[in-house]
């Protein structure tokens, strides 16, 4: 029973830190962007776009590795968000919400057909335009920073259940977007360089297997796993995911002294001798907990705060002067981009929502009803930060056809959330609780 306990409250713990660095994350995501737009569009162009293609290198003795400062970014730095990605899409498949096949059912069916309806209406606008087919997957992902901090400012109305289920929507989501980028987004691909790589990823495997929990070894194996993903032509940062997946969830503890610490914490007694016992206690409690937890509570405001705010710096900025216009609507890679995320998704999650409550394969979350399924789609056409990183993928750098989509996500992103957030709050009002 103590052991259920701590495993639940862990798990509590673990989802409302998430839901609260992403709420805050959101905003500050939001404030970067338009900063970022801002610099791109105005007389600081030139020096915001000579500070993202500034180089930087490390060298060690013959060996060298330079890259821009976005590349580093983009390479480097936002192999953390796809590794804390990486621990909770483990951690909500083993002990979360994505552990019990119904409760998890509506979240995965509702992902699936929120990810295929976009790339399919994004290929019917470019099955003609080979030159820009290739970004077919830009549209199929959802952005949950932006989603969760839409949900706080719509309030106490917004049912728990129903962030719990747009959470495990993301997370599919993410996932099915990992696997696009490894599978449909790689060049050059280099076979002994990825099983060098998978070699880092088997020793962190056995490492937490055996009980090892140490950060800085876990560190060092991501280190090398990231550099010969880097070098096979797998973008580098689906090392982030495949070390994750490595990280221990459960950690040993003896139970006997935690319930004997537990039990000495509530003797009668003055304050000295409680808080003698309650310091124990709390160490045995840290100790327990499992280095995959570990990992993502001190992850999680470093990614929310400093890495996915830095990526957008770098990716957000369009230079409107050269891509806005009419005729931005009348390329067919804008078209598909913007109509996939708009209309795709809510399209796409409804429709196989419906289907799935009406076999019984799944359930709608508690306080949820079909009109705030409508505002939820919308908004889960919020793209923005894994559509913006696979356009950086699919389209060449610097190339109009990468600006342009780019602009399309942001202009998509922004109208799904004035179209959404309206619906789903008046969808959740008191009177609106028939489903």
């Amino acid at each position: 029973m103590m052991r259920d306990l701590i495993r639940r409250e862990s798990h509590d713990t673990a989802f409302a830190s998430f839901l609260q660095s992403q709420t805050a994350g959101g905003v500050v995501l939001l404030v970067v962007s338009v900063i970022a737009f801002i610099l791109a569009n105005g007389p600081l162009w030139e020096v915001y776009d000579n500070f993202a293609h500034m180089h930087a290198s490390v060298q060690i003795g013959q060996w060298d590795l330079d890259l821009d400062l976005s590349h580093w970014v983009n390479e480097g730095v936002m192999v953390f968000f796809f590794f804390l990605v990486g621990l909770e899409i483990k951690r909500e498949i083993l002990v979360g919400e994505l552990s019990e096949p119904r409760k998890a059912a509506l979240a995965v069916i509702a992902a699936a057909g929120g990810m295929i309806a976009p790339a399919l209406i994004f290929t019917l606008f470019n099955i003609i335009s080979p030159d820009t087919l290739r970004g077919w997957g830009i549209p199929m992902a959802t952005d949950i920073a932006f989603v969760i901090g839409v949900l706080s400012v719509l309030g106490n109305r917004v049912p728990v259940a129903l962030k719990v289920f747009l959470t495990g929507l993301a997370i599919v989501d993410d996932l099915g977007a990992i696997v696009v980028i490894a599978l449909f987004y790689t060049e050059n691909f280099m076979v002994m360089n990825l099983l060098i790589s998978l070699t880092f990823v088997f020793a962190s495997w056995m490492y937490g297997k055996k009980g090892g929990a140490n950060g800085v070894v876990f560190s060092l194996f991501a280190l090398g796993c990231w550099y010969f993903i880097l070098e096979s032509g797998i973008h580098s940062t689906i090392a982030g995911v495949l070390m994750a997946f490595t990280i221990p969830i459960r950690q040993k503890y003896e139970l006997d002294e935690l319930n004997h610490q537990f039990r000495m914490s509530f003797l009668d007694g003055d304050f000295e001798i409680k808080e003698h016992h309650l310091d124990p206690l709390e160490r045995i409690i840290r100790k327990s907990e499992s280095p995959l937890e570990r990992f993502e509570h001190k992850l999680q405001p470093w990614v929310a705060f400093l890495i996915v705010p830095l990526f957008a710096f770098f990716n957000a900025g369009v230079h409107l002067s050269t891509h806005f216009g009419f005729g931005l609507f009348m390329k067919p890679h804008v078209l598909g981009i913007f109509f996939g995320l708009l209309l795709g998704k809510p399209l796409g999650i409804l429709f196989v929502s419906t289907i799935a409550v009406k076999r019984g394969w799944a359930t709608l979350p508690d306080g949820v009803n079909w009109r705030a399924m409508i505002g939820v789609g919308f908004l889960a056409g919020l793209g923005f930060t894994m559509s913006l990183f696979i356009s950086v993928l699919a389209f060449p750098e610097g190339s109009p056809t990468l600006q342009e989509a780019k602009l399309g996500i942001l202009l998509a992103s922004l109208t799904a959330m004035l179209i959404g957030a309206p619906l789903t709050y008046r969808a959740l009002a008191p009177q609106a609780t028939d489903n």
